[in-house]
């Protein structure tokens, strides 16, 4: 018959074991939050120097890995995957340096991209809507088809005009729920443990 030391030995681990380490950190993480949340608002005030930045973010990103590709490319034996890896890193060189060079051009150029995202994404909803009106709720689902078209027209019609406040407002409102999303998790991990002593055995 087994003791109960080794009984508990064989047990999972809790969750709130598992939660404990964050318990110890939840400040940093409701500071993380308000801070987010600090630069969604601020970016809510200027979105088009946010768009402008997200647009450079991207250049830089995509710069990145174009270097990561290529440095790739040359690891290939085969000559056929090599050429194909050159290619794909030198196009996305050349859309990081022309990010760079002409940042308003590529804030309208992802502008009218996902403009035109938002118009598709509509229009599938709407077909998944109605092909399934039998299930229940198929009327939130049409509803979301309809806003999401209804934006991306917006931006589609006023673009490019709109590329001075799409990205940025789409970031700043990202960062916001990010920091609710944050402040949430802190709030919920501080509770679970209050009044809880943990012991060491």
């Amino acid at each position: 018959m087994s003791t109960p030391s080794e009984t508990s030995a064989h047990q999972p681990a809790s969750l709130g074991t598992h939660l404990v380490p964050l318990r110890r950190n939840w400040g940093w993480l409701m500071a993380e939050g308000i801070v987010l949340i600090i630069l969604g608002v601020l970016g809510l005030g200027a979105v088009a120097l946010l768009s402008l930045a997200s647009a450079i973010w991207f250049g830089a990103m995509i710069f990145v890995g174009g270097v990561v590709v290529l440095i790739d490319a040359f690891r290939h034996q085969g000559w056929r995957s090599r050429l194909w890896h050159i290619l794909i890193g030198a196009l996305y060189l050349a859309v990081g340096v022309m990010t760079f060079v002409n940042p308003l051009l590529a804030t309208a150029s992802l502008t009218l991209l996902v403009g035109a995202a938002l118009v598709a994404t509509g229009v599938l909803r709407l077909i998944v809507a109605f092909q399934n009106r039998q299930l229940p709720y198929w009327t939130w689902v049409a509803l979301s088809g309809v806003l999401s078209l209804l934006l991306g027209g917006m931006i589609l019609m006023q673009w490019p005009g709109s590329s001075l406040w799409v990205l940025g407002t789409f970031l700043a409102i990202e960062l916001i729920f990010q920091g609710w999303a944050a402040i949430a998790l802190a709030r919920a991990i501080r509770s679970t443990f209050d009044g809880v002593i943990t012991k060491r055995n």
